[in-house]
This record gives C-alpha cells, sequence and structure tokens, in this order.
C-alpha cells in the first residue's frame, strides 16, 4: 500500500459506513467535549480528569480533528484517505492500536517447558500443580465400578479374594514400614498373580529406570509380563510402563499435596515416553490408608481414601485388577494398529476422496508436548507405503473450540498462502467419553501456600472475574456426543462487522474473548483427533544458516499476514513449535510455513468457551502473559521472540562447536516463575538497554 497512488487506494478500500458503525457514537463525543462551552463545576471537573488522562498519554486531538470531521461528515473517500495518509506522515505510530482488554481466556501453564536438566523436582512440581489445580476432584462416585468390576477378568479377582480373604495373606505388614510392605508385595504376586497380564516390579535406585531425561525413582511400577522366560527386568523403560505406585510410612501423607504432585511427576514420565497414552493409572499407599488415581489430560480424579484393614477386599480387588487389565482399560495406544518395524498404522477419512486411507506412523514423534494436562499435541511423519504423505497429528482438544480440519479447509477456500494443506482427518474419543459412568462433584480445594504456579492462576482468575456454581454434581454422559455437534463453535450473537486493513484498524477488539458459561461441565471435555497434513518439514530450530532462519520466518510472517487478511483467521499460538522448513522446490518457492490452528479463532467469531488455552510461555506476548485479548500484534511479537530464542538457544552450538554453552540461560527467566513475573522480565529484556543484554 506504500507504493499505491491515493486513487488505487480509494479504489481498493471503498470505506463503507454499516463498518464504521461501532465508532460513530466516540468520534461524535469527542467532538462534542471539543467543542463544548458549557460552564458548571461538574464539566469542569470531568474536563480536568479528560485533559489528566490525555495528557499522561501524550495525546492531542487537535491531530486527529481533521479525519474526525470528515468522517462524521461522510466527506468523500478521497478526502478522507489523503487525510488518514496525512496523519500517517505527520504522527509517530502508537504502541498499540487496540485498546486493552482483560477478559480473554485464562492462560494456563503447564510443564512443558521443563526438559533436560532443567526437569528438577521443585520446578516440575511447581508446573503440574499448576496444571492440576482447579481439575483435580477426590472421591469420584462410580470410580471403583466403571475400573474394577464388571470385566472379564472379574470372576477370576472373585476366586482370588475369596481364597485371600480365608487365609493368612488378609493381613497387610503391620506396622507398614515401606520394606515390610514391597516384600509383602512381591510375595503376595508370586502366590496368586505368577500368569497375569502384568508384573509389578520394585525399583531400587534411579538407575533402575531409563528412558528420561530426568532422574526418578518409582516404588512400584507394573509392566506388561515379559514374553522372555528369565527376563529379571533389572532395568525398566517408561515407555514399558503401565501403572505407578508410591509407598509411604504414614497414613497422615495420603492426603497431602506432595504425595499427589509425586504420583503425578511419574505420570508425566509416562505420558512423555507414550504420548499415545489415553489415561494413566497411579495409587499411593501411605501407612494402611490408599487411594487410586486415574490422570487423563483434563486432570486426575481419585476413588477417594480407605482404610486397607477395613476395606480390604477392595484393596486386594485394585490390586489384582491393575494386573489383570487390558490394554484398552489401562488407557494405552488402541487407535493404531502395530505394524512392521515398529511402527503403527492409522486410518484416517480422506479429505478429498471419500474413502479412508491408512497411512503409516514412524515409530519416533517428530515432537511430543511434556505436561499432563494439556492438549497433548504429537506428531509423527506418515507414510502411503514407501511415499512420505505428510504430517499426522494427534491433539486433545476442546470441545469449544472450532476443530483445526475446519479453520484449515475454510483457509483453503479463501487463498490463504503458505499453511498446510489437509490430507485427512479422524475423530478418536473425548474425556466425556473415558469418563462415562462416573459422578464428579466440587474440585479439591488445595490448602497450600502461595507458590508462584497457585499464584498465577490466580492473578488469571482474577483478571477475568469469573465465577460458576460447582454446588451441583455433574454425571458423565452415558452416550457418545455426536461429532457434527463438536464441529462447532459456540452460537453467540453476531457483533457489527467492523472495518479492518493494512492501515486502519478497529477501535475495539473484534475477538471477543473466550469465556465459560458459569454453568459449563465441571471438567473440560477434550476431543482426541487426529489430523494429517501435507507438506513435511523441518522444525525451525534445524535451521543450517542464519539465512534459512531468516527465509524460515518471513516466509511464515508471510503465511501468518495470508491467514489474517484473507483467511480472516488469527493463528494465536506463534512458537518454534508451529514453524516448519519446507522445501521451495516443492511448495511454491516457501521456506517456511506456519502450522497448528488449535488455537486459532475465525476474525469475529462468538466466544469459544474454552476456560483455559494453553501454548508455549517462552514466545507469547507480555500483554497475553497478562491476560490482555489477542491480537494480531502479539502474534507478531512472538514472531520475534522466535528469532530470539533461535539466536540465543540454538545459536550457540551452530556457531560456537567444540565451546560448552553456558548452564544458566537468561531466557530462562522467560518460562519460570509467574505470569507477572514472567511478563515483567520480559518486558525489561526488550526495553532499552535490556535487549542489549540478553
Amino acid at each position: 500500500m506504500a507504493n499505491s497512488s491515493l486513487d488505487e487506494i480509494v479504489q481498493k478500500y471503498p470505506i463503507e459506513y454499516n463498518f464504521l458503525q461501532p465508532i460513530l457514537g466516540r468520534l461524535q463525543d469527542a467532538e462534542r467535549v471539543y467543542m463544548t462551552d458549557e460552564s458548571g463545576d461538574e464539566t469542569c471537573r470531568k474536563s480536568v480528569l479528560r485533559f489528566t488522562h490525555l495528557r499522561q498519554c501524550d495525546f492531542n486531538y487537535d491531530h486527529y480533528r481533521p479525519l474526525v470531521r470528515l468522517v462524521l461528515e461522510k466527506a468523500p473517500d478521497t478526502d478522507i484517505w489523503r487525510a488518514v495518509l496525512d496523519l500517517i506522515d505527520t504522527r509517530e505510530t502508537t504502541p498499540s492500536s487496540v485498546p486493552r482488554s482483560f477478559d480473554a481466556t485464562p492462560v494456563r501453564f503447564t510443564s512443558s517447558s521443563q526438559k533436560g536438566s532443567e526437569q528438577t523436582r521443585r520446578l516440575v512440581e511447581g508446573r503440574i500443580f499448576e496444571e492440576i489445580r482447579g481439575c483435580t476432584f477426590r472421591d469420584v462416585g462410580g470410580f471403583f465400578a466403571k475400573y474394577f468390576e464388571g470385566k472379564d477378568w472379574s470372576a477370576r479377582v472373585d476366586a482370588i479374594c475369596q481364597r485371600i480373604l480365608e487365609s493368612e495373606w488378609a493381613k497387610f505388614p503391620d506396622p507398614p514400614v515401606q520394606n515390610a510392605v514391597l516384600d509383602w508385595w512381591l510375595r503376595f504376586q508370586n502366590n496368586f498373580l505368577s500368569d497375569a497380564r502384568g508384573v509389578y516390579f520394585l525399583t531400587m535406585s534411579k538407575k533402575d529406570l531409563v528412558g528420561s531425561e530426568a532422574e526418578r525413582q518409582v516404588d512400584l511400577l507394573l509392566k506388561a509380563r515379559p514374553q522372555v522366560q528369565g527376563d529379571s527386568g533389572e532395568k525398566h523403560d517408561w515407555k514399558d510402563i503401565r501403572v505407578v505406585g508410591e509407598l509411604k510410612k504414614s497414613s497422615d501423607e495420603i492426603r497431602t499435596k506432595g504425595t499427589l504432585l509425586q504420583l503425578a511427576r511419574y505420570v508425566r514420565e509416562v505420558y512423555i515416553a507414550q504420548p499415545a497414552r489415553q489415561f494413566v493409572h497411579a495409587f499411593a499407599v501411605c501407612g494402611t490408608k490408599m487411594e487410586a488415581w486415574v490422570f487423563d489430560c483434563s486432570g486426575p480424579y481419585s476413588s477417594g481414601v480407605f482404610d486397607v484393614y477395613k476395606d480390604s477386599e477392595q484393596f486386594f480387588r485394585i490390586v489384582l485388577g491393575y494386573a489383570m487389565m487390558s490394554d484398552e482399560e489401562l488407557g494405552l495406544d488402541t487407535f493404531t494398529t502395530p505394524d512392521r518395524n515398529a511402527s503403527r498404522t492409522i486410518t484416517v477419512n480422506g479429505s478429498e476422496i471419500a474413502e479412508e486411507i491408512l497411512l503409516r506412523l514412524d515409530p519416533t514423534p517428530l515432537c511430543s508436548q511434556y505436561a499432563i494436562v494439556c492438549r497433548g499435541t504429537t506428531c509423527f511423519l506418515a507414510k502411503n507405503g514407501d511415499k512420505v504423505e505428510g504430517v499426522a497429528k494427534f491433539s486433545w482438544t476442546s470441545d469449544k473450540r472450532r476443530p483445526e480440519v475446519d479453520l484449515l479447509q475454510l483457509a483453503y477456500q479463501r487463498g490463504v498462502q503458505g499453511i498446510a494443506r489437509v490430507l485427512g482427518y479422524r475423530t478418536i474419543i473425548s474425556i466425556a467419553d473415558l469418563r462415562r459412568g462416573l459422578t464428579f462433584g466440587n474440585p479439591h480445594t488445595f490448602q497450600s501456600r502461595n507458590t508462584s504456579a497457585a499464584s498465577s492462576l490466580a492473578q488469571s482468575q482474577s483478571r477475568c472475574k469469573l465465577s460458576r456454581s460447582l454446588t451441583r454434581k455433574r454425571r458423565s454422559p452415558d452416550t457418545r456426543p455426536h461429532a457434527a455437534k463438536r464441529s462447532r463453535s459456540s452460537s453467540q450473537q453476531p457483533k457489527a462487522k467492523q472495518f479492518e486493513n493494512e492501515l486502519t484498524f478497529t477501535v475495539e477488539s473484534v475477538h471477543t474473548p473466550s469465556l465459560f458459561d458459569k454453568n459449563d461441565e465441571v471438567y473440560d471435555n477434550r476431543i482426541l483427533r487426529c489430523l494429517v497434513v501435507s507438506p513435511a518439514g523441518r522444525p525451525i530450530y534445524e535451521y543450517k544458516s542464519p539465512l534459512e532462519l531468516l527465509m524460515v520466518l518471513q516466509d511464515a510472517i508471510k503465511a501468518h499476514r495470508s491467514l489474517y487478511l484473507d483467511g480472516k483467521i488469527l493463528h494465536r499460538d506463534v512458537s518454534e513449535n508451529n514453524i516448519i522448513i519446507t522445501d521451495p522446490n516443492r511448495v511454491g518457492g516457501r521456506s517456511g510455513m506456519l502450522i497448528d490452528l488449535d488455537l486459532a479463532k475465525e476474525v469475529g467469531s462468538g466466544r469459544s468457551g474454552a476456560r483455559h488455552q494453553t501454548g508455549t510461555m517462552e514466545f507469547m506476548a507480555i500483554e497475553v502473559l497478562l491476560n490482555v485479548d489477542h491480537t494480531y500484534r502479539h502474534d507478531l511479537e512472538s514472531f520475534f521472540y522466535v528469532l530470539i530464542w533461535q539466536c540465543a538457544c540454538h545459536g550457540w552450538r551452530k556457531s560456537k562447536q567444540g565451546l560448552e554453552q553456558p548452564k544458566n540461560s537468561l531466557l530462562k527467566r522467560w518460562y519460570t516463575g509467574s505470569y507477572e513475573e514472567i511478563a515483567t522480565y520480559k518486558r525489561g529484556n526488550m526495553e532499552a538497554g535490556g535487549f542489549e543484554r540478553i
């Protein structure tokens, strides 16, 4: 537009006053205040307040008055656009083109930013607490019946329980010190579970567990029975673990936050090693008290605490049940099928042809999320025969959000350039399906000090001023929701269309904040979907030269611009995970593309109703961290953080090979601490003087 003539601008961007209707009242008020000659104390007081506010903002209405008057008088387009261009030439650009709105979807931290050596107990547990706070349920109705009754193996468990209760085995160790309990557990297994599907193991040190970037030691774990006779199972890989258990001496620890977070750390490791898990069973035995847990991507929930002596039959049924559960009952991946060379296959619906497509997935994921309560996004290379067809992405997205496949197809129809093309898709299962038959009451209230994790969530919730009634109980649906209903976003009253292009911006954000209704479900119902897109590419952090990095970023920003201006879709999740390097010879000369529209939103659409949105903290715009409603400017800010991150975190090993990289990064504060702490630190880095430091 900078090179266009005035006539070309007028022709391309005609002024339609129905689009300007929402701001005409404000312009009239401004002109009325400017022209007022009223007297009186009240008028004087208001004028002084307005003057003080405008002085603080360094605002002078005189500069804008010619344009305002032309708009109010409905002057010819040529006159209005000439005034716009004159204003641009004579005035500096203001820092923000859209007023802040502090009622956006609350941002929730996850533990996915903690990787490698940063996965210390303190950091990880702080982030896990952030994830599960507000979505943890105890004493869930129907828990025992759902997971331990009415199964193919129930009759066998009944018979074994009868034998146990009539023998000395019914006597649990007293006092229940850990070594005595572990010894009893293994002897119990040898007597009653010698041919069960699962086998309990104990670990003697952290070295007994492999397959993780962090050192962990689990008291008890369950794996599938080894196929090779004589396998001692001295080493245990996290990818093989089915159930995790924690033992403690004191019964007082059964209800503590520390015990739950310890279990959650183990469950997180299971999810990292097994990203296709649908849910994970876990349990804690503290003294003579036991509590059984299930963790899924919407949070943990439990059977409630019971006494091992008083409810010994229930205790034995749980211990026996874990060892006899099928893969489906254990929450393993049952929606893909094992194939040759350790790979798996999945069938999806074709996007252009009315038939199913069989794809083979590479054994090693391209990327996965290091968290529990999250979308659990995991991507695999997908092949049709021996030819790479594209990338298969699995993610658990809120049923309140519009499916990504819908947005991608909409973008394609509107001619968006630089984003992925849909090859196939499939809806697999939902949290409501997995929790069917359970009754949930109020979320568990943690009694804790104001940790950084807890305070950051409280900050988000207080800004949004959200409230909802949790006095009723919610029973999970017994019928599977229709996929067609899930694919639609929440129905809302349409807002007046607002004029928006490259030069002028709306006075009020068109991206209506996404708040959940106070009568909404007790838990967040997520849906597991598989989306297959093309082309496949390398993540941006695998760039081979500074020039390639800049070219990839340039093309990704162009894609974002096309998505916003042509597709009328705002991405809202720009990060290094969502920009890929592509072969320009195969994708129309583009070196980079923008992917992942899970959190994207059509401009001007109604509220999604989602409770939280998760993203990568390192790349979130400062105002988004402070819960300001998301605009295109925040995405552009995120692109800048992606560039900084590549230079600071990945540039070292590319440019200074052989030199040891510093252990402490100045950018660590971009994802540790509370929301306000991160925003404050990041703002300091971006200000004059601070930027040179990083």
